[in-house]
């Protein structure tokens, strides 16, 4: 597997939100303002598309992390 790991030292998020922020639709944004696709569109597109994994790790006020793991060679 190839590891790709984007970091930021931002203000996290709380457990709740991150548990969700896969779902499609999900948003923290006020309404109207978007459309909380992007992540779920990557989830599927890592997971579904390239089996691949995709995890976030995050600490309230600390940051947040990504984590995309790719096979290196794929299995049919």
């Amino acid at each position: 597997m190839a590891r790709i790991e984007v970091e930021d030292n931002g203000p996290g998020m709380d457990q709740d939100t991150a548990k969700r922020i896969f779902e499609p639709f999900f948003t923290t944004k006020p309404v109207g303002q978007g459309t909380g696709l992007g992540l779920s569109v990557s989830y599927f597109i890592v997971t579904r598309n390239h089996h691949g994994m995709m995890s976030v790790e995050t600490v309230k006020d600390k940051g947040t992390k990504f984590i995309i793991s790719l096979p290196l060679t794929r299995e049919e």
